[in-house]
């Protein structure tokens, strides 16, 4: 089940009992980060609750930038450009 970001920073009940259990870290403190680091203009995120991934999505040059984080870690896992 992918949520929309904004799930993720508000109500969405599961992914806030996750990070009050600290099964993961939070939204806010890993999209701060990965959006300083990667180039390109930032037009959102999604959160996998089965994988306990965000993605976040990047737009440069034209083309679309997926960049995948482990949400247990903050470690980035994946990064994929689309054409």
């Amino acid at each position: 089940m992918l949520l929309a970001a904004s799930a993720v920073a508000g109500p969405n009940d599961d992914v806030h009992a996750m990070v009050q259990a600290g099964e993961i870290m939070p939204f806010e403190a890993i999209q701060r980060r990965v959006v300083q680091e990667t180039q390109g203009e930032y037009v959102g995120a999604q959160f996998d609750q089965n994988s306990r991934i965000y993605r976040f999505r990047f737009l440069r040059d034209g083309n679309l930038i997926n960049v995948d984080v482990d949400a247990r870690t903050g470690e980035r896992v994946r990064r994929r450009q689309n054409f």
